[in-house]
């Protein structure tokens, strides 16, 4: 079985239409493709691209950012259009066995486009000076899967109570330095971390300058290694950091000293070491996790244009209750506590917000569909993606069963979502109870398709119906169904855009949200 419950946190062939009450229409559904454009709608049809799934990698040397009406910041490719980004986690030590050809279809099939694969320095460098050639080749290998398969990697930094001197993995023994304290494991998760041995070793990290140098140096190495690479998209610069309360501070107060002045500069020390082997990489940074539990983040400003806010979502309550045997319960007040200390780092650094973790251990819990939606919710309204925690068959955090099929409630991921949009966007949104999906946007300078992944056997398994505000002929649409990607052209009209995707059997409707 996968290692997941180790971990307790802190926490879619197309018929064109045109109806009366709309502007134009178009439908999909298991039949033979068809275009009839005798109705004057854009002649749309079902195509089959013939490109492989590596032709769908976004080229990352020619990426950059946009803004959306809002305000929010979005990554983008090279013909400017908004990007979203989702996907899943694996975590593991055994990258070979368990970020599998399996698992990887698994999530091709469900339209994901992102994997954060955990990489331990422990395992990296198990001794100082001396890599581990195997582990590098089996990561290789990985990458070499994720991107036949048309998905992005993140190469994640990762730790679990620092590493190895503590029984979990991420930090070398060689590069822990505990002063002589003592450690005792609890069942606590963040009890650990507030050992005194791990307490000491996080201290040690930031502040003495060979241990500061032999990180940059192995971060630096990995991107030489990896930068190349089609898949890779970035790296995660370290997972859930962590450091010391010292004497008179608390954990509130040691929380932003910590994430102020020793994980900004350690940050800033890394992206040092890794631009001049990876220039167009993405540099994903991450406060400790207490966002959950509703205190600010305090990180400084990264010196780097190519940073995103990658925190992760864990309601603590419920985690506490997963991993001390009570009742998992839902509160809704979560998520608004969650998102006012959420956007603020974003908001004032105008870099864009993806959520790094997030995921239930008992996704089958009463309450657990309501807070799987409330979340998938909340990160369309302040991010442009996210990667759920952990992708693997079975139990526990597992999102899919030992069959393969999506598991209760946590099943949800699997819905329509815009992978590109060609303009600014506004809003998008996917309303399960009517199976409608609605993405808005303004023009701006961006070129190309609004590209949808529709998931349309499981949100339209009796066809499907697009639909825009545009004026009848001044838009078509293809999709293809190796890919699954609803693609749709709008025109430049220096205006707003809806288009939507309906139910073939529902009524059609589409308008642009309510201000």
């Amino acid at each position: 079985m996968p290692a997941v419950l180790r971990r307790a946190r802190l926490l879619v062939v197309s018929t064109v239409l045109a109806l009366g009450t709309l502007s134009a229409c178009s439908s999909g559904d298991d039949a033979s493709p068809q275009s009839t454009p005798s109705t004057g709608a854009s002649p749309g049809t079902a195509t089959d691209s013939g490109t492989d799934a590596a032709g769908a990698l976004v080229d990352v040397t020619a990426m950059g950012t946009t803004t959306g009406t809002d305000g929010r910041v979005y990554l983008a490719d090279g013909q400017g259009r908004a990007l979203q980004l989702r996907g899943f986690n694996i975590k593991t030590e055994d990258p070979l066995a368990e970020a599998s050809e399996q698992l990887l279809d698994d999530g091709a099939a469900r339209g994901f486009n992102l994997l954060r694969l955990s990489v331990y320095w422990d395992h990296l460098e198990p001794e100082e000076g001396s890599y581990d050639e195997e582990y590098l080749e089996a990561i290789a290998t990985v990458l070499d899967r994720a991107e036949a398969r048309g998905i992005h990697v993140i190469l994640s930094f990762h730790q679990d109570v620092f590493g190895p001197a503590f029984g979990f993995a991420g930090i070398p023994e060689w590069a822990t330095r505990t002063d002589g304290l003592s450690y005792t494991q609890h069942d606590v998760w963040l009890e650990n971390y507030l050992e005194p041995a791990v307490q000491a070793a996080w201290e040690h990290l930031y502040e003495d300058e060979d241990i500061r140098q032999a990180q940059a140096r192995t971060w630096a190495m990995i991107a030489d290694r990896f930068g190349d690479h089609r898949a890779v998209i970035g790296y995660d610069l370290l997972n859930e950091p962590f450091g010391k309360i010292r004497e008179g501070e608390n954990l509130i107060s040691a929380a932003a000293r910590v994430q102020e002045t020793q994980i900004t500069a350690m940050y800033d020390r890394l992206i040092s070491a890794m631009r001049p082997e990876d220039p167009d990489g993405w540099m994903f940074i991450q406060a400790p996790n207490v966002a959950s539990v509703g205190l600010p983040v305090t990180l400084g400003a990264v010196d780097d244009e190519r940073v995103v806010f990658f925190p992760h979502m864990y309601d603590a309550a419920i985690e506490s209750a997963t991993y001390a045997g009570g009742e998992t319960s839902l509160d809704l007040s979560f998520f608004e506590t969650y998102e006012s200390v959420i956007t603020t780092y974003p908001d004032e650094h105008g870099v864009p917000l993806m959520i790094g973790e997030w995921g239930l251990a008992s996704p089958e819990n009463e309450g657990m569909d309501v807070f799987v939606a409330e979340s998938l919710a909340l990160m369309d309204r302040v991010g442009s993606g996210w990667t759920v925690f952990n992708w693997c068959r079975g139990d526990g955090y597992c999102p899919i069963d030992e069959n393969g099929e999506d598991r209760p409630n946590i099943g949800q991921i699997v819905q329509p979502w815009a992978r590109a949009i060609a303009g600014s966007p506004t809003s998008w949104s996917f309303d399960r109870a009517t199976s409608t999906f609605r993405v808005t946007f303004e023009d701006n300078d961006a070129s190309g398709t609004t590209d949808i992944q529709l998931a349309a056997s499981t949100a339209y398994p009796d066809g499907w119906v697009v639909t825009t505000t545009d004026a009848e002929g001044e838009w078509h649409h293809e999709y293809d169904e190796s890919t699954g990607v609803l693609s749709v052209t709008t025109p430049d009209s220096g205006g707003q855009h809806t288009i939507c995707v309906q139910p073939r059997s529902s009524e059609l409707t589409c308008s642009a949200p309510q201000a």
